[in-house]
């Protein structure tokens, strides 16, 4: 009685394992069905590795632009700064005909003045001298001023040169102010244009690495899924290839559970495909993300 029990129970025992490695193994058709749940995850991959592709271009890109217009800025400060050396040059030599102009046009004023003391004087000496050749008569010669008249008309004379030569003074002072304050504006305008340029620069930049910043964060989402996805669909495949390879009873079911539980992660992939836009879309903007998510 024992012993037909015991053999009952190793047939009972035998014919359930059996029957468990039957479940287990995978069949061709099943394979194949499998592969084609391997190659709709691929296409779903090349998808996403398509995407990091076309991000991390953009990031190289606006790299490159945020680079150029580092230096493009770097450029535009030293142009500002020689500019600003050139506004206090160009306000010292106006300045300076300024000065000369004041300094002529205070000597003018004073040899005006000279100038109209000499005249009176001298109109005194002529009236004095009419009157004295009017009193004496015939002893006119008596009133011979001539001497200190012709100092007088010299000095007259010289002062004249002078005013000349002090007005051309003044003349040539202003020329030069007009000079100095057009290269003073010029250099006005180019430094105004140059700040302008750098402020236009340095927002230029800012964007640049707000955009970097939002790719790096998108390119944190996806490469990670894309490299474990790389990895999962290379287990995938080479399950597949040792279920139709191997010829033990235990080593199909053991690669049949593989391949199942595997399969369930495959399926996955294609399932994180249609979310990673949305997770990449809360960091980048609408036109970066869809420049990659056409």
């Amino acid at each position: 009685m024992a012993m037909a029990l015991a053999a009952s129970l190793s047939l009972f025992l035998g014919l359930g394992f059996t029957g468990a490695l039957a479940d287990d193994v995978l069949t061709p058709e099943a394979i194949a069905a499998f592969e084609q749940r391997l190659e709709g995850a691929r296409v779903a991959q090349a998808g996403i590795a398509e995407r990091v592709a076309c991000f991390e271009a953009q990031d190289t890109a606006m790299v490159a632009q945020r680079d150029a217009d580092q230096l493009r800025l770097g450029t535009l400060v030293a142009h500002k700064k020689a500019l600003e050396g050139e506004l206090v040059q160009r306000r010292d030599e106006y300045d300076g005909f300024l000065r000369e102009y004041n300094e002529a046009h205070g000597l003018v004023s004073q040899l005006a003045a000279d100038l109209d003391d000499l005249r009176r004087y001298k109109a005194a000496k002529d009236e004095a001298l009419r009157r004295c050749k009017q009193s004496w008569a015939l002893f006119g010669f008596m009133c011979d001023f001539s001497m200190e008249i012709a100092k007088l008309i010299g000095q007259i004379h010289d002062n004249d040169d002078q005013i000349a030569r002090a007005e051309q003074r003044m003349t040539n002072a202003v020329a030069g102010m007009q000079k100095a304050n057009e290269r003073y504006e010029q250099s006005q305008t180019l430094l105004s244009q140059a700040v302008s340029d750098a402020v236009q620069t340095t927002d230029q930049i800012n964007v640049a690495e707000a955009s970097i910043s939002r790719l790096k964060a998108a390119l944190a989402i996806l490469r990670p899924e894309a490299l474990q996805n790389v990895e999962l669909l290379g287990q995938f495949s080479g399950a597949l290839r040792d279920a139709g390879r191997v010829d033990t009873a235990d080593g199909r079911a053991r690669t049949a559970r593989l391949v199942r539980m595997l399969a369930g992660k495959i399926d996955g992939v294609q399932e994180k495909a249609s979310t990673l836009q949305e997770r990449a879309g809360k960091v980048l903007t609408p036109q970066q993300l869809s420049a990659c998510f056409k």
